[in-house]
Order: C-alpha cells, then structure tokens, then sequence
C-alpha cells in the first residue's frame, strides 16, 4: 500500500491501478459511469484549496418563492465541511415535518446530487429541510466520504461524527426531533448513511442507502475496491434506527451483495422481524420488494432491487450526474421516512 500510495503522489496511475488491481487478483477496476475510475481514496491535494471547492458550480436551480439554498460552514470532529441548506417555501412559517442529511457520491457535490435526486420539489411537498455537505477533494480526491476508514467511522472523531454534529446543530436550530431526522445516500454517500445509521441510531429516525456499502465492508484502499467489486462483509454493527435500501440488480461498480450485507447486519441488530415480498413494476422496470415489520406492525426496513439499473440513482433526473431512468427512489425514500 505504501507503494501504490508513492505511485498515486508521483502522478503514476497506471502503475498504481496494476498494482491494485494485482492485489484484487487482477479483477478489474471498478468505475463510474461515463467511464471515470471510482477511486475510494487517493492522495490528498496540495494544502491551499478552498474548504468550498467542492461547491463551485453554480448553476442555477428552479426553486419556489420564498425558498433558499445556501451556503454555511461548520467544523465538529476535528473536520470543517461547507453545506448546503435547504429551506423549503412551504414552511410558511409551519415547523417542519423533518430534516433530511443527504450526502453525495463520489465526484458529485451537493448542487449536482440535488438537481439528480431532484430533492428540492420532494422537499418542498414534505416540508424537509435538507442539509447537503460537500466532500473536499483535500480529503479525498474524488471527493468520496471517507467510509472504508476506521477513524472516520468513529464516534468521537472523523467524518461520521461531524456529520452528526452538523445534524445535531442544524436541528436543534429548527426544533427538528431526533426520530425526524434523517439520512440518505449514494454510493460512498450511501456507505456512510448506513455508518451513521448504526453508530448513531439514536440521532436519526431513518436512514436510506442507494447503491452503498455495509458498515465496517473495509478498513482500507485495496478492501474498499475488493468489497464494492465483490461484496463487503456484513460483520460490523448494523443500523439500528429504521432503514430503506436500494440498489441496481446490474450494478457493475457496487455488487448488489452490498445491499443484502446492509440489510443482513440491520436484521441482526433488529431480530424478530416479519418479511412480505413481492415483484411490482415501476416506470417500466421489474422491482423486487422486501418489507421487514416488526410485532406493531412497523415498518423498520424496506429493500428495492431494481433490474436493469446500474450504479445511478433511479428515476433521477438527466441535469445531475449518476441517475437513470427508473423507479423514483427519491419519491419511495420520503414516503418510507414519513411514515
């Protein structure tokens, strides 16, 4: 690792992807669509960047009057990360009906993963306030969360522990509940929705994984590439709070075996619950469906694979990066957290 880390800092990619690539027993690479290397991690950047660099496009967005996406700073955890906050117009002075901490994939910032999910309008029928924070490419070139690290999975330091703190102080602003607040992901977004959901259960209601990784699937570079390709272990802790789980049958970056590790460490942690399946089809594509009820009736978990669908978020919209036609995840994710 040490080399392929001088190799990656020298410039030599082609020799550390060989070397990586002879460490997974020469499987191949996996990649994003539109064919750009799905890197977990690489060499961090010269100091010097900006926290916001993430957060330069500054296309503009259709949003009602009387809403606001701004942009707002915070340090927790020893990490400092720019945000984006959403405050819907339907608020009209109500209190909202929860807060939703929505996390990007790699490559993505917040302004490119809102248009794709089209978050605002489903925020805007929910009263969600949403807090979307911004990955530097200093802490990660590719701008991923930082799952596969031990310390970022940490409940006193890293990146997990200041997104909750970013959750923590954003609701306590807007007199959001604990068990209405909640969080949602893809991809490495999604890994570490599923980290916070089993690190700090208590501090969310729900938590949603489009596409992502089981708590614990790696502890560095060449096991974060062997889980995404091959399926991560579901031996950590899973989450506790309640969990909503999508993933593309044809997924060739992230194995669809991420999803089922996810849903297997939830199902340790919550035993004792009932499951109802069943095949439907949605926006013209076949989507199997698994419903995990507890002896109330609750829903604590819900599951999607959906067929045909590769590592894109479904039924996103074509102005953001990494979506695809299909079901609307982001319209089933809000339904499953407001329930």
């Amino acid at each position: 690792m040490a080399r392929i880390t001088e190799l990656m800092r020298s410039g030599d990619l082609a020799q550390a992807t060989q070397m990586i690539q002879s460490g997974l027993g020469g499987g191949a690479m996996p990649r994003m669509p539109g064919g750009g290397l799905s890197m977990p991690q690489m060499p961090r950047m010269p100091t010097g960047f900006p926290a916001g660099a993430a957060m330069r496009d500054s296309t503009p967005m259709d949003m009602p009057q009387g809403a606001s996406w701004t942009t707002h700073q915070h340090q927790a955890a020893g990490q400092s990360r720019d945000y984006r906050l959403y405050l819907p117009a339907s608020l009209e002075g109500r209190p909202a009906a929860g807060l939703l901490l929505l996390l990007h994939g790699c490559t993505q910032d917040p302004d490119d993963f809102a248009r794709g999910t089209g978050i605002m309008a489903a925020a805007e029928r929910h009263r969600m306030i949403v807090v979307a924070p911004a990955q530097t490419s200093q802490a990660n070139m590719n701008r991923c969360w930082n799952w596969f690290e031990a310390r970022h999975a940490a409940r006193d330091g890293g990146e997990a522990a200041f997104l909750v703190d970013l959750t923590r102080s954003v609701a306590h602003d807007h007199t959001v509940a604990p068990d209405r607040r909640f969080a949602a992901g893809l991809s490495a977004g999604g890994a570490m929705a599923v980290i916070l959901g089993a690190v700090f259960a208590d501090d969310f209601g729900a938590v949603a994984c489009h596409s992502g990784l089981p708590n614990g699937a790696a502890t560095d570079m060449a096991g974060a590439f062997q889980a995404m390709s091959q399926g991560g272990s579901d031996r950590g802790e899973g989450v506790g709070c309640r969990l909503f789980v999508v993933h593309g049958a044809t997924d060739k970056t992230v194995s669809p075996r991420n999803a089922d590790a996810v849903v297997a460490q939830a199902l340790r942690r919550q035993p004792g619950l009932t499951r109802r399946a069943a095949d439907a089809r949605l926006n013209d594509r076949a989507v199997h469906i698994g419903r995990y009820r507890d002896d109330a009736g609750t829903l604590r978990i819900e599951t999607w694979r959906v067929q045909g669908l590769g590592h894109a978020w479904s039924g996103g919209q074509p102005t953001g990066s990494h979506t695809a036609p299909g079901p609307l995840a982001t319209d089933a994710m809000m339904a499953f957290f407001l329930a």
